[in-house]
């Protein structure tokens, strides 16, 4: 199981992909309780990889997954992903699962933001993305 993660300064959105990129589940979490979800992710026992884009507290963060992982959990790998335009690929995806309602039927999707937060769809992209890029390396 990969966890994938899109850092930010006070929400952060995770998400738990198969190796194909199947989406296990997503949602936004605070940026404190990060660790703790990561360790509950580890202690389901099909954590493999934890995946982080780029962006925002991305340094911060990862140092802190980083020096999880060198606490006794060496069998999980880590890496940084591209994180260059997730938002807006975050925003798309977020409109192919979430059915509009009232007027917003409507209105193309291209004029809409969404209403709520996608940072969860973000981090399920840094998955997908992290498993091409391996499927590019086999």
């Amino acid at each position: 199981m990969i966890l994938a993660i899109d850092p930010g300064s006070v929400k952060t959105g995770v998400a738990l992909v198969h190796e194909d990129g199947e989406l296990k589940e997503k949602r936004i979490i605070p940026t404190q309780s990060l660790l703790q979800y990561v360790q509950e992710c580890y202690d389901s026992g099909a954590l493999k990889s934890v995946v982080m884009g780029d962006g925002t507290r991305h340094e911060s963060l990862g140092n802190l997954v980083k020096s999880w992982i060198g606490e006794g959990h060496d069998e999980v790998s880590f890496s940084y992903v591209n994180e260059k335009f997730t938002t807006v690929e975050g925003r798309k995806l977020y409109w192919q699962y979430t059915p509009r309602k009232g007027w917003r039927k409507f209105v193309p999707t291209s004029w809409q933001y969404p209403p709520e937060p996608v940072d969860d769809f973000v981090a399920w992209i840094i998955g997908l993305r992290y498993v091409r890029e391996r499927k590019k390396t086999w």
